[in-house]
């Protein structure tokens, strides 16, 4: 992502898009929504805006790497993808937009599910809970989440070892408590610098 020269109004220019983007303001006047991660544009959020079409990116979103590291997949790198369809490895729900491919393992992450803090807490447990990236039984159900009650397949979860206790990522959103004291999530970058996805701040 770079900027380009241009004495009326800056543009940008970002790998997912074929034109330039200007750096604006959205005041409420319409509907606008991420092309990255699908999420509405908040009102009196800065946010890019491409003026040939009607593609948007969330000042987050615009600046997701291009290639990072990630824990649940150590050692590979997973590039960042705008892709029409995929499946996600850690929810296990179908997305849109920007994702995160490994090409090596062959497996798709929603942007924002990288995002996920390793620790958190919950208003429905009194330990920590932290983000495990499949479920630590050996049957094909996965695991059965303790707050809705449905089961959860092979994909990520939220869980307490000592107790046992297994929440859905989604469930765990619902439920969350203020969280320990906030440790960005360290990946590395495509020029090797690390690179801070930082889950404790909204789109």
């Amino acid at each position: 992502m770079s900027s380009l020269n241009n004495e009326a109004s800056p543009v940008f220019q970002h790998f997912s898009h074929e034109h330039p983007l200007e750096l604006t303001n959205f005041e409420g006047a319409g509907t606008a929504v991420c092309s990255a991660c699908n999420l509405q544009i908040i009102a009196g959020k800065d946010y890019y805006a491409c003026r040939a079409c009607p593609f948007f990116l969330h000042r987050l979103c615009f600046n997701m790497p291009e290639l990072v590291q990630h824990p649940a997949d150590p050692g590979h790198d997973l590039n960042v993808l705008l892709t029409p369809c995929f499946h996600c490895r850690a929810c296990g729900h179908q997305g849109t937009g920007f994702s995160y491919h490994c090409h090596l393992c062959q497996v798709q992450y929603h942007s924002l599910c990288l995002l996920m803090p390793l620790v958190k807490r919950s208003h429905y447990h009194d330990h920590e809970l932290h983000l495990k990236f499949s479920p630590p039984y050996s049957d094909s159900q996965g695991f059965r989440c303790d707050l809705c009650r449905s089961t959860g397949s092979n994909h990520w979860l939220y869980r307490c070892d000592a107790c046992e206790f297994d929440l859905h990522l989604s469930c765990s959103s619902a439920a969350s408590a203020p969280n320990p004291p906030h440790q960005p999530l360290a990946v590395t970058a495509s020029n090797g610098n690390p690179h801070v996805l930082d889950g404790g701040h909204s789109v």
